[in-house]
């Protein structure tokens, strides 16, 4: 059962600190909260990243870029611009592929080495922690 003053802190603390959302999890209690754009807070399912676990094992050769950092993974610059990768795209070492939202900056996402895009593991826009497989690459050759 969920403690309602520990709801008011958070509700508190989001809007002391500035921040948009913010989410607490603690054995089974599991919270996220959002602010609107007036600046009310509204409960929110928690985002849950669409990502790569132990039942989808990454075929020999494939290379997973993961989230270096806890935060909110965009797939382009903008709302407006396209994706910075798609499916099947060339991708070269250094290349931005995401951009991950962590204190209110945003931190380019490189591609640690060149391969073909197979995956999107990482919806637009979810909150996804430090390590989580967000991009696979293959190898050019494996194509």
């Amino acid at each position: 059962m969920m403690d309602d003053a520990l709801l008011d802190r958070l509700v508190a603390l989001l809007h002391d600190t500035g921040l948009r959302e913010i989410e607490f999890e603690e054995g089974d209690i599991h919270i996220r909260l959002v602010k609107d754009d007036d600046g009310g807070v509204r409960p929110t399912a928690p985002a849950v990243p669409t990502a790569a676990t132990e039942s989808e094992p990454i075929p020999a050769g494939d290379h997973a870029i993961v989230a270096g950092l806890t935060g909110t993974f965009y797939r382009a610059a903008s709302p407006d611009a396209p994706p910075f990768v798609e499916i099947g795209d060339r991708v070269e070492e250094g290349q931005t592929i995401g951009l991950l939202e962590a204190m209110k900056m945003l931190n380019p996402i490189e591609a640690d080495r060149a391969g073909r895009v197979t995956h999107i593991l990482a919806d637009n826009g979810a909150l996804v922690m430090r390590g989580v497989p967000l991009i696979r690459l293959a190898p050019d050759d494996a194509l």
